[in-house]
């Protein structure tokens, strides 16, 4: 459809040429518009900016390009009507078949892969979970959100380098150092040591009300493991050794790759270059004892490098990051998959940045995302209310295996239990990965399970029903003419042209729910297909064309799922 496009911008161009106006192709392409109604066409032009020009009601200078069409006709557009102030184009259903057809054939499974992007490395920094606590659900959204937009840009040609940035540095560590020392147990530790340490780290915060003696040795501790104490340099150690290899289980489990997991803690090192570029570039000042770049003329409060007590914060290592990616990458964009809670944080870091002198500052993106919510508020790590993404995971898992048993008893054990995983799993990706980033996400276990409904098994449900039919199909013939009988057949070819737009939208927007919904839509447009239209059985020129457009759906929703991060099940 983008190129599509392009052509028809090209010969509006040319016709508002002839009639003494000149814009450029971008202008046209940007004024498309897909009509409400499909019954209204594929692709609309709106033209009311040219009555003036024209010196012409819209209408009639519609009139006008659809004669101007009919006289230089494009083989692609079945149909123009002018409705009001749009001309209105029709997409010829059989071309949009062929097009499909054609990229399959010559792609395969790639066939929705561009090179827009090639030539373009691009880092994207998600996941980051904080070393010696549980992955939490809140930990989902960043995970998820960055690993789509990870096989996004892989899949439009960037050359992307996936980051996970742990939280394995800063006070919390001499808290927890602390918490050992006094509370830990080896027994416990060592047969879950995650847990056990988020128990220590939050009878700190509980012990440190009665005592607030406690926060002042925490920062002494952390003080000693910046300087490379030995005993507090062991302990941190250990603390970050078991927990990356409990991430790694639940990254397995989400289908999750990084490319570099490197932690702040590698940037301890380069604090000091940091603060003396500042200070070169004379933005350093002294405040209330810490080292402050005050940010007054970017309506901004001063962004915090270093403490009174001497030791970093988050904005200093990620200014070092951020400097040292740039020269061992030198990316062409940055992105950082990071709650909305942390805007200011981002907004200051990129500021200092760029006030230094690094023009490619404006090269660094945040990308913000809501929370998920509860009724008894947002999560607190410190009070220990928080959801362990394993456990929500596992019971989304269970209740799919509750639900196959239901439907299918024949199944073989093993094979549920595969099965259930993938779907269980994907399941929770997609409910969060459907709704627009920037909102919060409400959690309905009916809704994020409902086989009918706008969910991850509704998919995938759709998808094993294809592979079904081309099990139980010959090869699809060649070589026949496509022969729509039906309108669903056509509206079916048509949501599966769509899906390179789609894409476009997603990776333009920076959001995952366009292709979500997408999928949404497609499987919908396949169901009542489904129904409607006899796939096998059929005269061989129908039942070939009809079982193609089962491929092709079949394709689309492996693909669009994918660049979600979700597997689907030949079977259920």
């Amino acid at each position: 459809m983008l190129e599509l496009r392009n052509r028809l911008a090209e010969s509006i161009v040319d016709f508002l040429k002839e009639n003494g106006i000149d814009p450029e192709r971008e202008e046209i392409i940007a004024q498309f518009k897909k009509p409400d109604n499909i019954k209204f066409g594929d692709i609309a032009f709106p033209v009311f900016r040219y009555a003036k020009d024209f010196k012409l009601p819209p209408v009639n200078i519609g009139k006008m390009i659809k004669d101007y069409f009919e006289s230089n006709p494009l083989h692609e557009i079945e149909k123009i009507e002018v409705v009001g102030g749009y001309v209105n184009f029709h997409v010829s259903p059989e071309w949009m078949f062929e097009s499909l057809v054609q990229r399959v054939k010559e792609r395969g499974d790639d066939f929705f892969k561009t090179d827009i992007l090639k030539g373009k490395t691009i880092i994207v920094e998600f996941s980051s979970p904080n070393i010696a606590k549980p992955f939490s659900i809140g930990h989902l959204r960043s995970t998820v959100i960055g690993n789509f937009l990870r096989n996004l840009f892989k899949a439009l040609g960037a050359n992307v380098i996936g980051i996970n940035h742990v939280g394995d540095w800063g006070t919390q560590f001499g808290k927890l150092i602390i918490a050992y020392k006094l509370w830990g147990d080896e027994k416990e530790f060592k047969k879950d040591p995650v847990k056990h340490m988020f128990s220590l780290y939050v009878r700190f915060h509980k012990e440190a009300e009665k005592d607030p003696s406690l926060e002042d040795k925490a920062r002494e501790a952390f003080a000693r493991l910046e300087s490379g104490e030995e005993l507090e340099r062991e302990l941190w150690k250990k603390f970050r050794k078991h927990s990356l290899k409990e991430f790694e289980k639940t990254y397995k489990r989400l289908n999750v790759e990084f490319d570099q997991v490197i932690g702040e803690s590698f940037y301890s090192g380069k604090i000091e270059s940091v603060v003396n570029l500042l200070e070169q570039k004379g933005l350093l000042e002294v405040s209330e004892n810490a080292l402050v770049v005050k940010l007054d003329d970017y309506n901004m409060p001063p962004c915090l490098i270093k403490k009174s007590d001497g030791s970093t914060l988050y904005a200093t290592r990620d200014i070092a990051a951020a400097i040292y990616r740039k020269e061992r990458f030198n990316f062409d964009k940055m992105l950082y998959v990071v709650g909305s809670e942390q805007r200011l944080h981002f907004r200051q870091f990129f500021k200092v940045l760029e006030i230094s002198g690094f023009e490619w500052a404006r090269n660094l993106e945040h990308i913000e995302f809501g929370l998920y919510r509860f009724k008894d508020g947002k999560m607190s790590t410190r009070k220990g209310k928080v959801i362990f993404l394993e456990d929500v995971l596992d019971e989304s898992v269970d209740r799919i295996r509750k639900i196959m048993k239901e439907k299918n008893p024949d199944l073989k054990e093993k094979e549920r239990e595969e099965i259930a995983e993938v779907l269980g799993v994907g399941a929770i990706i997609f409910n969060d990965l459907k709704n627009d980033r920037i909102k919060d996400v409400h959690f309905s276990w009916e809704e994020v399970l409902n086989l009918d409904g706008d969910s991850g098994p509704y998919i995938a449900y759709s998808y094993v029903r294809c592979n079904g039919i081309l099990r139980n199909a010959r090869e699809v013939e060649e070589g026949f003419v496509p022969n729509f009988t039906h309108n669903s057949e056509v509206l079916l070819v048509k949501k599966l042209f769509e899906f390179s737009e789609i894409i476009d939208i997603a990776y333009r927007n920076r959001k995952s729910h366009f292709i979500a919904n997408y999928l949404l839509e497609l499987t919908r447009s396949f169901t009542t297909f489904y129904h409607n239209c006899r796939v096998i059985g059929e005269n061989k020129e129908v039942s070939s064309f009809r079982k193609t457009l089962v491929k092709l759906t079949l394709i689309t929703l492996k693909s669009g799922a994918e660049l979600l991060g979700m597997r689907l099940p030949d079977r259920m």
